[in-house]
């Protein structure tokens, strides 16, 4: 940390008590800024050296009373005392408050600058079953729809020495602007760095591709383990990148609108030609419930559709005839035949 040199005019100036608010402000910004601490230390040393080599007048009758105070106490020749005046007598009891105040700040400093290191190996984990969807709001005012069958984690030391998101699922995520350190989301290598406002990004184990769709500002996409490589992509609005996680290529596509991205919040879910087997593990996440084929060449078979905020029943109806398939359900178990 670069040391900042103090105003030893001001300081002055306090000490004789003829401050004005803002210079107060500026005193109490030397006792708690440990980039001050340096200076005001130097000076303290001065002028203390300076208090203590002075050489003052003493009061009238001093020295006699001085005597006679040795007469009754001590009949021995003594050597006098020097006195200090009234006013350098505040100026030392000042001093004294300032290094105390130093030595408070700069033990808090090292007590926060040890529970920043602690933190550092400390995150906040969350995860939604089956079925279950939450809105999170992150210690920086970002918002994150978690989907289901996801987990996220983030360091307690979000905001103060990083915004890294470490994503395993799906999330939606809005983004607060400002502080000193990038908006990152980190999936299984790959990290999605936040230009703009609002991105969805899609990890399954599951499945073979990384997805990162941005429905405003953009988002650069980066490859941590080929860092060499540098950045994947830069992607803005309506664009959709796929990763594949085995090859490490990336395709970039454009979307036809934003209203498909992270749409899953508002109960609407989308199929563009998906297999019923993608289809199937898509509900089982949003419903949390199971599905089964009779026989896996029904599995293979290729729908297009959209469910607009449906039920169970509903969705499983819309599915049946648009995959030309008979469905029974009991309870949370499905079988499709």
């Amino acid at each position: 940390m670069q040391q900042q040199p103090v105003d030893k005019t001001l300081i002055r100036i306090y000490i004789n008590d003829r401050c004005t608010q803002e210079q107060l402000a500026v005193i109490r910004q030397y006792l708690h800024d440990p980039a001050y601490q340096a200076s005001l230390q130097e000076w303290l040393l001065q002028d203390w050296q300076q208090v203590s080599g002075e050489t003052f007048s003493p009061e009238a009758d001093a020295d006699k009373n001085y005597q006679q105070y040795l007469a009754l106490v001590q009949p021995v020749p003594a050597t006098p005392v020097k006195r200090l005046s009234p006013a350098r007598w505040w100026k030392v009891a000042v001093a004294a408050v300032f290094i105390g105040a130093i030595a408070l700040t700069g033990w808090r400093w090292q007590q926060n600058q040890r529970q920043r290191a602690l933190q550092e190996h400390q995150w906040v984990q969350l995860h939604n079953e089956a079925g279950k969807r939450t809105k999170i709001m992150l210690p920086d005012s970002s918002e994150v729809y978690l989907d289901a069958v996801s987990s996220l984690q983030y360091n307690k030391n979000y905001g103060i020495t990083n915004r890294k998101i470490i994503l395993e699922g799906e999330a939606y995520f809005i983004v607060k602007h400002g502080g000193t350190h990038p908006f990152s989301v980190q999936t299984n290598g790959l990290t999605t760095v936040d230009v703009g406002t609002a991105f969805n990004v899609r990890y399954r184990n599951t499945e073979p591709s990384i997805k990162v769709a941005v429905a405003e500002g953009a988002v650069n996409v980066i490859d941590e383990e080929r860092p060499q490589a540098g950045k994947i992509a830069t992607l803005t609005q309506r664009q959709l990148l796929l990763f594949d996680t085995s090859t490490h290529h990336a395709t970039v596509h454009t979307l036809p609108d934003t209203e498909t991205i992270g749409a899953w919040r508002h109960g609407i879910l989308t199929f563009r030609k998906q297999s019923l087997s993608e289809v199937a593990a898509e509900l089982e996440r949003y419903y949390g419930i199971n599905i089964r084929f009779s026989s896996p060449e029904l599995a293979s078979g290729i729908i297009t559709t959209t469910l607009h905020q449906s039920t169970v029943d509903e969705a499983l109806d819309i599915v049946s005839m648009t995959a030309g398939v008979t469905i029974k359900r009991s309870g949370k178990s499905v079988l499709i035949q």
